[in-house]
């Protein structure tokens, strides 16, 4: 089973409280053995082993309050769809449900469930069945960002009854009581946000139901992907954003994923696929992709790290029977130098 993993973007939000405080978040992304480069790139995510280092250092750099500051610096793509499908969503309930069901596009080292008991209603913020475990300091990070957009989204009527943690009480408990505006218990059986159950059925002010249906494709086309081919997936989003900087090396991309080759050959054997043929997929992808948009086979030759057009035109016609000018013609594409440059275009699909 491949390592639970977080998106870097969530990281970038950490990293952001941590600049705020006048901390060198750099460093200790580095310090915490994750890749710096990784950090708030699109798609990219790091392991949780990472994760909770980081956390560790980052809170011994400042102090039991920072998880809290964490809500201001989420923007929507800090949660990859996740934050614009609640938003978007009908009703308080029924956003609480979208995020029990796609939380794992933030992470999957954390399960979030809905329970009813009596005229209580309560997230659940609980570990999966794993001996890894995220940070305190990530699940106070979580919960408190999901109370900031309760708030955003439905104004003064989200409000808690009480909210309890597994942790023991920070050496300043007020903190907490005043950032979550509620009775604050520790040493619980679970992390809980408690509500008076009739807020599940609060309108929110930015419904959308179309929007909403939209990013549940999206989301639930990304964790369909993500859950059959996790390794293969974080290869193919390591590439696109490498491929411009030369050719991609296993070794390379083995430590950029904390794992030995050896290992990241045997996790893409175990899921039916390899190295090289990655690499030719996602260059493959991506070639059709900039000559769609008119790209020269130069420009192509660089985004995509190969030495030289020579090169690049060898593996087009692997790939295609074609050469790169002659698949441009036959599609009679557009290559006028007007041609607007794709802004990374590969992570279009998030």
């Amino acid at each position: 089973m491949a390592e639970p993993s977080t998106l870097t973007t969530w990281a970038a939000a950490i990293a952001a409280a941590l600049q705020a405080r006048g901390i060198d978040a750099g460093l200790l992304v580095q310090q915490a053995g994750l890749d710096p480069a990784l950090l708030g790139k699109a798609g990219a995510r790091y392991p949780t082993r990472g994760m909770t280092r980081f956390w560790e250092l980052a809170v011994r750099a400042t102090d039991a309050s920072l998880p809290l500051d964490v809500p201001r610096y989420v923007q929507p793509q800090t949660m990859h769809v996740l934050g614009l499908s609640l938003r978007a969503s009908r009703t308080l309930g029924e956003a609480m449900l979208r995020m029990t069901r796609y939380s794992r596009l933030v992470t999957d080292a954390a399960d979030i469930a809905i329970e009813l008991d009596g005229d209580e209603l309560a997230l659940v913020y609980r570990p999966p069945a794993r001996d890894l475990q995220l940070a305190d300091a990530a699940y106070i990070a979580f919960m408190a960002t999901a109370v900031d957009m309760g708030r955003l989204m439905t104004g003064p009527r989200y409000r808690l009854r009480r909210c309890e943690f597994r942790h023991r009480a920070p050496p300043d408990p007020t903190i907490d009581a005043r950032f979550f505006d509620c009775p604050v218990r520790y040493g619980a059986a679970h992390n809980r946000l408690v509500f008076d159950r009739h807020l599940f059925d609060v309108p929110l002010r930015g419904a959308d139901e179309a929007a909403a249906r939209h990013y549940d494709a999206v989301a639930g086309a990304y964790l369909s992907r993500f859950d059959r081919h996790p390794t293969a997936q974080r290869v193919r989003e390591w590439l696109i954003h490498a491929l411009p900087s030369g050719e991609p090396t296993r070794e390379a991309v083995a430590d950029a994923m904390h794992l030995t080759p050896r290992t990241l050959l045997r996790r893409l054997a175990l899921e039916d696929t390899h190295w090289k043929q990655l690499l030719n997929e996602v260059r493959r992808e991506l070639a059709l992709s900039y000559l769609r948009q008119g790209h020269s086979a130069a420009e192509i030759t660089y985004l995509l790290g190969f030495g030289d057009p020579g090169n690049f035109t060898r593996a087009f016609r692997r790939w295609t029977g074609e050469t790169p000018s002659a698949w441009r013609q036959q599609h009679r594409l557009n290559t006028s130098s007007d041609t607007p440059a794709p802004r990374r275009v590969v992570g279009a699909r998030r």
